[in-house]
């Protein structure tokens, strides 16, 4: 096989840049967040942090298959490597090679877009579903087209592979070769298509998350002191200073953590389990919430 090399170094200077930006950014908030006090604001600032902590293994994942990126022709097959990911299409298959210049109409792409990289899918006019694996522009774009799918890619070298690709379509294939895709095997896991298993660890996560964002609301009127714990009588016997009042959702994200790993566990073999071990992490998230709302109730 012939490779046919991508042109990675704007969409790696460029990602790279990108992820450097959001890492000062965290930092700067994060300071920020600790030299004011704790209020509501610490919250949203947090919640920032965690989004950009999403984005940045997002952009890792992208930056890695643009450093493994490449294109693999010979008689029987075009192989698009990137990454994790790659994709056989049998010649046979190839109905037709169109350029970015010769799609009448709007593309549309989702995923990731920035100068020097462009992966994702979308829609081609004339053409249809299309995966993109490409380091330019969908309009500067070969888009390689069969039965079931296209494939929009950017050799460096693009003249000479169009050249090669056509020379080996006229030759004919050698030997028969199927269409395939391999994916990292995290894509392919069925919790993703389980909606209910979904929805509770979705649950969890939320009333977590809301509970926290309310003691954040409520920290800067708690008094300095409050009460931790009550006797049978209802009366408080422990005190402790508000800061404490965070331990009761870090409860809640150990229960949340425990019942999660321990479910994702038992998937494949006992999915019955991992609902009741997701569903009963929602149930200790009410329970806490249940907790705040009487110690705040007492303050």
């Amino acid at each position: 096989m012939i490779e046919w090399k991508t042109d990675t170094g704007q969409g790696l200077g460029v990602g790279i840049g990108l992820m450097v930006a959001i890492v000062l950014v965290d930092v700067g908030l994060i300071w920020l967040a600790t030299i004011r006090p704790l209020t509501v604001g610490t919250f949203i600032v947090g919640l920032a942090v965690l989004f950009s902590l999403g984005l940045l293994a997002l952009l890792a994942y992208w930056l890695h298959g643009l450093t493994g990126s490449g294109y693999f022709l010979d008689r029987n097959a075009l192989v698009i490597r990137w990454g994790l990911t790659e994709q056989t299409i049998p010649t046979p298959e190839i109905e037709r090679v169109l350029t970015g210049d010769e799609i009448e109409g709007r593309i549309h792409f989702y995923g990731g877009m920035w100068p020097g990289h462009c992966v994702g899918y979308g829609e081609v006019p004339d053409a249809g579903s299309t995966l993109f694996y490409a380091t330019v522009p969908p309009r500067r774009q070969i888009y390689v087209v069969t039965p079931g799918l296209t494939y929009g890619i950017s050799p460096a070298n693009a003249d000479g592979f169009l050249e090669s690709l056509h020379k080996r379509l006229q030759m004919g294939p050698t030997q028969i070769v199927e269409q395939s895709s391999k994916r990292p095997g995290i894509i392919d896991w069925a919790i993703w298509r389980d909606r209910l298993g979904l929805a509770l660890l979705a649950a969890g996560f939320l009333v977590l998350l809301a509970l926290t964002g309310f003691l954040c609301f409520r920290f800067p009127t708690l008094s300095r002191l409050v009460p931790l714990h009550f006797d049978a009588a209802g009366n408080p016997d422990r005190l402790g200073s508000r800061g404490q009042i965070f331990f009761i959702p870090f409860i809640g994200l150990l229960a949340l953590l425990l019942n999660g790993t321990l479910g994702g566990l038992l998937y494949h073999r006992e999915r019955t389990a991992s609902y009741l071990l997701w569903g009963g992490a929602v149930l200790i998230q009410v329970l806490v919430w249940a907790a705040a709302v009487g110690v705040l109730g007492r303050v």
